[in-house]
Parts: C-alpha cells; sequence; structure tokens
C-alpha cells in the first residue's frame, strides 16, 4: 500500500482552506509508466478482444509489466462473476500475476472489496481498487448520485477502513481519479476538485485523466503544455501533500487524417514525439516545468491510452513509431 498523506478539507459543497502546511510524506522517486488497453469504439467488446489487444500491447513495449485495468460499469468485479470483468480478473491472475491490476467500479459495495481482498490475498496480487473514474464530471454534467461529493468521500472513508483491516491491506492502493478537461473547462466555484478530497484523505493518491485533443482547441496550434495537464496535480501535492499520477492520457495526433483530425500543424508526427518526450520528463522531474513545480515529487505513474475512444478517434502512441519506439524505452525501464 503507498504511504498514507495529509489531504486537505472539504466539508459538504462549502470549500476551506487548510491554516498550516501539512507534513511532507515519502514521496515517488519513480515513475512507473503504463499503457491501457481497451475495447471503445468498433472493436469487439470482448474478453478475447480485450486479451488480445493487452498480449500485442505488451509485446510492443518490451514484453514486460504494462498494467491491466478492469472496468465494471456497475459492481466492485470478483472472479466468480460470470461477466467479462469477473473473466477478466480470473485471466489476469492466471497468465499475468506479475502485474498491477486496476479495478474501476461504480456501485459501492464494501463486502464485494472484502470479497476481492481475499482473493488478493490468496493469489498474492497488487491491486488499485478505483471507485467513480472521472467522478467529478459524472456528478456535476450527469447528476450521478454515487458520485456526489459527500458521497464519494463517504465511500473512500469505508473503504479505506475495510482496506486497513484485511490482511492484503500492503496489497492494495486506494486510488481516487479526476478529470482533468472538466477542471479546465467547466469547474465552477461549487464543482472544484477540492470537493473531491479531504483532511487526511483516506485515498492513497489523486490521478488525473487528461487528453489533449478531442477537448483543447486545434486551432491553438500545439498539444498541451505539461502545465497545462498537471497544474491541479501540483495543487493538490502543495496544498494537502496528496500524491498524483497520471490515469489516463492521450491525443488526436493533428496530422490532417484519421477520425477526429482537426487540423494538419502536424503532419509527420514530429512534434506529437516531441510531446510524449516532453511529458515524461515532467512527470518524472516536475520541478523541470517551472518555479512554481519545486519541490512536487514524481507522479506515482503514467499511463498511455493505448485503443480509439468511444467515436473510433485514435488517442494512442501508435498513430507515431518513433513515440512508440521512445515510449517502449520507458516501459523498459520502468522497475518492477
Amino acid at each position: 500500500m503507498l504511504l498514507r498523506h495529509l489531504a486537505a478539507i472539504v466539508g459538504g459543497l462549502a470549500l476551506a482552506t487548510s491554516l498550516a502546511v501539512p507534513p511532507v510524506r515519502a514521496a515517488a522517486t519513480t515513475t512507473v509508466f503504463g499503457v491501457i488497453t481497451s475495447t471503445q469504439g468498433s472493436p469487439p467488446d470482448t474478453l478475447a478482444e480485450h486479451v488480445r489487444l493487452y498480449e500485442a500491447h505488451r509485446a510492443r513495449y518490451g514484453g514486460g509489466p504494462i498494467g491491466i485495468r478492469v472496468f465494471s460499469p456497475d459492481a466492485v468485479p470478483l472472479p466468480t462473476d460470470n461477466d467479462r470483468a469477473g473473466r477478466l480478473l480470473t485471466w489476469a491472475a492466471d497468465r499475468h500475476p506479475d502485474e498491477m491490476i486496476t479495478i474501476s467500479h461504480r456501485d459501492r459495495g464494501e463486502a464485494r472489496l472484502r470479497t476481492l481482498l481475499d482473493w488478493v490475498q490468496a493469489r498474492k496480487l497488487r491491486v488499485t481498487v478505483m471507485y467513480r473514474h472521472e467522478a467529478q464530471g459524472d456528478w456535476f454534467v450527469r447528476g450521478l448520485e454515487g458520485s456526489r461529493p459527500d458521497v464519494y468521500r463517504a465511500v473512500y472513508r469505508s473503504y479505506r477502513a475495510v482496506i486497513d483491516a484485511h490482511p492484503a491491506r500492503d496489497r492494495v492502493t486506494l486510488e481516487k481519479n479526476l478529470l482533468w478537461w472538466y477542471q479546465r473547462y467547466h469547474a465552477t466555484a461549487q464543482s472544484d476538485w477540492r470537493h473531491f478530497v479531504e483532511r487526511d484523505d483516506p485515498a492513497d493518491l489523486l490521478s488525473w485523466d487528461a487528453y489533449s485533443f478531442p477537448g483543447m482547441p486545434a486551432g491553438q496550434g500545439h498539444y498541451a503544455t505539461p502545465d497545462d495537464f498537471f497544474r491541479y496535480a501540483r495543487d493538490a501535492w502543495k496544498e494537502f501533500r496528496l500524491p498524483w499520477a497520471v490515469g489516463e492520457i492521450g491525443t488526436i495526433v493533428q496530422d490532417g487524417t484519421g477520425t477526429g483530425t482537426e487540423r494538419d500543424w502536424d503532419r509527420h508526427g514530429t512534434r506529437f514525439t516531441a510531446w510524449v518526450r516532453q511529458v515524461a520528463d515532467a512527470v518524472r522531474d516536475p520541478a523541470s516545468i517551472g518555479p512554481s513545480y519545486a519541490g512536487m515529487p514524481a507522479a506515482r505513474y503514467l499511463n498511455w491510452w493505448g485503443a480509439v475512444d468511444a467515436k473510433d478517434r485514435d488517442l494512442s502512441l501508435e498513430q507515431v513509431p518513433a513515440a512508440v519506439t521512445y515510449y517502449r524505452s520507458l516501459v523498459r525501464n520502468t522497475p518492477a
């Protein structure tokens, strides 16, 4: 389990400000680089397709661990479930027990979490538990009750208690996840990211999903800068000493071709490859972004989106072979 940390406060929907700077806890010194496998869009949404794509990614990026994410649209998934998520869990444990498995789900379930942890302990696996992925947009855009800030915080407190009481606790990371795009373009005083954290936050880290295109205005003529993406992670660290990670990242290359491409100012993908390098440097050494990032630790991890999205827009590194070659070196040099 990642080290616990102090975090800032949010009570109900009212923002507050910590008067004292929380003490600094041990921080990440090495960023783990991974790749997310997904079957959104036109690929068949089947276990067989997911496995095929994952194995292709693992081979492409050096043959070692790249991370496995199991997304359940409802309950905490269990290996005994006769559905896609349950079968994916079983496959992951049987074929790739070296992987960190991220368990993303939407329905609160302490009893199922205990059962999952029993299995984790018995199989000697490592898992990350994430409730309500991209919760911020869920509540304020779609009004989903389970993502309401007070409910969200209560679930994490309860999950923390379950994990801490279980023998598998040292194999488990409890992660919160928010959406950079929503915070950048839509957040108000009532929907700011601070509503989703609290003093002595029960989560081990806060990750952000960050996509340049689609999302940003393509007419700006460049991909998102590290400061565009990571300023909120910086603020969470500065104010609350909340460790950080990049849950998802990607973009459509603006080369004038392909589904969803808006411009052609990067016809050969050279700017994209340079951008991948820039982002990797920034997460490993945030101080390189600028003076306001001084003292901020490296991101715990960064996961590149390795697929098309729901509208068949390619956001992966595979759009530019040189970017794949560079990122492969990062994955290969990531400690197990």
